[in-house]
C-alpha cells in the first residue's frame, strides 16, 4: 500500500519594484515582501544589500541574476519556487522586466503555472512619461535602450520616421549625443524632454528640441542615466527623411550607377535600411 505524500504548496515569484534613487520611494508593501521571502533574485546584489541594511532587513538570501546569468539561473529558481520557496525579483532600480532583466523567469513561471505577483512601486518610464507633458490618451511607444550599433540604432528610428505617438528611450551616457544626433538626422527637430537621474540629488527635467539637447552635449559631457521621450510625427516630419532619402538616391542615379550600386552607396552614406532604399530606388529610378 502506497501512501501518497501531501503536496508542496509552489513558492510566489514577485516582481518587486525598488527605488531610482530615493530610498524613500520604497513602498511599504516591497518592504515587507522583502522581508518575508526566502530568496532575492537581483540585478546587482551589492545595491540591493545597501537597500535592505538601510532598512534593517535581514534575513533573505541573496543570489545575483543579471543578463549574463538569467539564462543558467532560471531553472534553478523555477525548482524553488516549485519547492515551495518565495522569490522577490529585483533589478538594479525601479521596476524589473521593463529593460532589465526577469523576462525570462516570468514566463517560465507562467509556462510552469507558478504564481506571479507584481509589487508595483518606482519605474523611470512612468516617472517620465508622468512630468514629459506630452498627451498619451493614444498611447506611447517605448523602445527600452537603443541599440548600441549606429546601423541597428538608425534602422530603428527609420522605422519610426510616421508614428505619431510619443517616443520613449534609455540610453547610456556615453552613447546619447550619439543617438540624440540619430534622432535628429532622420526624424526632424522634435520636442524631446529629457529626464536625468530622476530622484537622485542632481535629478533634471527639460522640454526642448533635439537641435538644442544635441548642440548641449556637443558641449557637454553627458552624465547619469537618462529617460528621453519623443515627441510623434507631424506629417511634415514623417515626410523628411523619405525626401533626404530620395534626393541622394537621385544623386546616385546621376552618377550613372546601377540599381545595386544606388542602394549600396546610399545604405553606406545614410545607414538607413536597405529594404526601405531598394523601395524607393525602384521608384525613382522608374520616374527618371
Amino acid at each position: 500500500m502506497s501512501i501518497e505524500l501531501p503536496k508542496t504548496e509552489p513558492g510566489i515569484l514577485y516582481v518587486v519594484a525598488t527605488p531610482l534613487g530615493n530610498l524613500k520611494d520604497i513602498t511599504s508593501r516591497a518592504l515587507e515582501t522583502l522581508q518575508k521571502v526566502d530568496l532575492i533574485a537581483a540585478e546587482d546584489t551589492r545595491t540591493t544589500l545597501k537597500l535592505l541594511n538601510h532598512f534593517g532587513l535581514k534575513g533573505p538570501k541573496l543570489i545575483s541574476y543579471h543578463e549574463h546569468n538569467e539564462r543558467e539561473r532560471v531553472p534553478a529558481l523555477i525548482n524553488a519556487l516549485k519547492e515551495g520557496k518565495s522569490i522577490a525579483l529585483v533589478s538594479e532600480a525601479g521596476t524589473p522586466a521593463l529593460s532589465d532583466p526577469g523576462a525570462l523567469l516570468v514566463r517560465e513561471a507562467h509556462k510552469e503555472n507558478l504564481p506571479v505577483v507584481p509589487i508595483p512601486g518606482p519605474s523611470a518610464l512612468s516617472c517620465a512619461l508622468s512630468v514629459s507633458g506630452f498627451s498619451l490618451k493614444d498611447g506611447f511607444v517605448f523602445l527600452g535602450f537603443l541599440p548600441a550599433k549606429v546601423t541597428k540604432r538608425r534602422a530603428l528610428f527609420y522605422e519610426m520616421i510616421a508614428e505619431k505617438r510619443p517616443l520613449v528611450f534609455f540610453e547610456a551616457p556615453h552613447r546619447l549625443e550619439a543617438s540624440l544626433k540619430d534622432a535628429l538626422d532622420i526624424l526632424g527637430d522634435r520636442e524631446v524632454f529629457l529626464a536625468r537621474e530622476m530622484t537622485k540629488r542632481h535629478e533634471e527635467y527639460l522640454l526642448t528640441r533635439l537641435s538644442s539637447l544635441c548642440q548641449r552635449f556637443s558641449q557637454e559631457k553627458p552624465r547619469g542615466e537618462f529617460t528621453i521621450v519623443l515627441a510623434g510625427a507631424s506629417k511634415s516630419q514623417s515626410l523628411h527623411s523619405e525626401e533626404k532619402l530620395k534626393e541622394a538616391l537621385k544623386e546616385a542615379f546621376r552618377e550613372g550607377l546601377s540599381l545595386k550600386e544606388v542602394v549600396q552607396k546610399v545604405a553606406s552614406e545614410t545607414k538607413a535600411p536597405k529594404k526601405l532604399i531598394y523601395q524607393l530606388a525602384l521608384k525613382i529610378r522608374d520616374s527618371l
